[in-house]
């Protein structure tokens, strides 16, 4: 293999995407996802599955075929003309590296070290624990960190469009009065995406951040958030397997970490950020140098999701189950 060849392929299996916003893919869109699942396939082949016509004319199928997917992120096309999903070509790239991987000077210079990833740090506090059941942002507050340090913060109380829960009020310290003249998410949407984009998406308990913000996005602006997470959570269960909490208190006091606003996002964000900062040096400490050698710390399973962690936020106000 050349060693252009070689750079792109490690590149595409090394270097973590970004957080993105696009538009879902349509219902013909997902039949030709599920379709190529199996494997590339020619137009032909994949024209006759996807729009149901059988015998379609090769020359036809082409130009169908492209006005169908030529524009999607989802799709590509090999070298001899066959359609097939991103990424799952990524995914086969990355496995045939895994087998054949060395320790040679070219190979490392592609490998992105952590300390030079760009990544988002976002919190939200919320009317409660479900996204997708009408729950919404009262507040929510992004960190960006690069370089090993703390370089920009954003945070905004958010009009939810609906009312606070007594209990949650007690617990956040936010109450209507303070959220009916903030901006509603479509008015700090921008702001929040231009903060994300093309960083990782961190937080404490980061699938309960992630959903609340997905849901929020393709609420404002039609589109859905994509890229890659990192759980601060998940990462001080690998690295700080002695601590008997790892709710953002205990991590943040085991470092030394003060939260200048517990329970507010930007308190929490900044909090989370410094806590990051300290993981990341545990994980080199532990020879873990970049994103492909911390998913292999974390123990994720290439293809497969994890089971689904209930909401962090409480029941009954007298018991705090936040991370």
């Amino acid at each position: 293999m050349e060693l252009n060849s070689q750079a792109a392929l490690l590149a595409a299996a090394q270097v973590p995407a970004g957080t993105s916003v696009r538009l879902p893919p349509s219902g013909l869109a997902l039949r030709a996802i599920e379709f190529l699942a199996e494997g590339p396939a020619n137009s032909v082949s994949l024209v006759s599955h996807v729009c149901q016509l059988p015998g379609v004319p090769p020359l036809v199928a082409e130009h169908m075929a492209a006005a169908l997917l030529a524009a999607l992120p989802d799709f590509g096309r090999l070298d001899d003309g066959r359609w097939h999903t991103v990424a799952r070509h990524v995914e086969q790239c990355e496995m045939a590296l895994d087998d054949r991987r060395t320790t040679s000077a070219s190979e490392e210079l592609i490998v992105v070290p952590l300390s030079t990833l760009a990544y988002a740090v976002v919190d939200v506090e919320t009317t409660g624990g479900c996204a997708w059941r009408g729950d919404r942002i009262t507040e929510i507050a992004a960190v960006i960190v690069r370089g090993g340090q703390v370089v920009e913060r954003f945070e905004s109380l958010v009009n939810p469009e609906r009312p606070i829960p007594p209990m949650i009020s007690a617990l956040t310290n936010i109450s209507w009065s303070m959220v009916r003249d903030a901006p509603r998410f479509r008015d700090v949407c921008e702001r929040v995406v231009g903060m994300m984009s093309g960083r990782i998406f961190v937080g404490h308990n980061a699938d309960f951040d992630w959903r609340f913000v997905s849901a929020e996005v393709q609420r404002a602006t039609g589109h859905r958030l994509e890229g890659e997470r990192l759980c601060t959570v998940r990462l001080a269960r690998k690295l700080l397997p002695h601590l008997r909490s790892r709710r953002l208190d205990s991590v943040a006091h085991h470092y030394g970490v003060d939260i200048t606003a517990r329970h507010r996002a930007g308190g929490d964000a900044l909090a989370t950020a410094h806590v990051l900062l300290k993981l990341l040096a545990d994980a080199r400490g532990q020879e873990c140098e970049n994103w492909h050698e911390l998913q292999r710390l974390l123990g994720r399973d290439r293809g497969k999701r994890g089971r689904r962690r209930r909401s962090a936020l409480p029941g009954p106000v007298d018991v705090d189950t936040t991370s």
